[in-house]
């Protein structure tokens, strides 16, 4: 097999209007497209009956889209943290951490732990307002 390329990263989250909107407003995604209630596609993709969610790719102008999915069923898992197995986050680079955690939050994103240091820079973990889990980066000038 030859891979061609990373098509999409995909975040389950808790409130699909809201996720939207906030990653819109903070890092400038554009919303390429959306599905409310799709069941047929995802039922077949899940191998579940009685499921249906909400769907949008959200695209920059560069890099993979985003794809935001809102499960629609009574079963929905409470909200987890980015350590357990099948859950995860996307990490997005931006110039100054702190500055950025500043930002997301007046949007309605919550710090996780602290500012850390790496030797190529620095990172810090947030949940943003839909349930999903960010990290922001900041790579040191060198670091690339």
């Amino acid at each position: 097999m030859k891979l061609k390329g990373l098509d999409h990263i995909s975040l389950a989250v808790a409130d699909f209007d809201l996720s939207i909107d906030f990653y819109r407003r903070a890092f400038g995604y554009q919303l390429i497209f959306e599905e409310r209630e799709m069941a047929r596609e995802i039922q077949s993709m899940m191998g579940m009956e009685r499921l249906s969610c909400h769907l949008a790719q959200l695209s920059l102008a560069d890099g993979p889209r985003l794809e935001l999915i809102q499960f629609l069923h009574s079963g929905a898992p409470a909200l987890a943290r980015p350590l357990s197995a099948g859950s995860g986050h996307v990490g997005l680079t931006v110039e100054n951490v702190e500055e950025a955690l500043r930002e997301v939050a007046v949007l309605g994103a919550v710090p996780i732990g602290a500012v850390t240091v790496f030797p190529e820079g620095r990172s810090a973990y947030c949940r943003e307002p839909g349930g999903s889990f960010l990290e922001l980066l900041e790579f040191n000038q060198d670091a690339g």
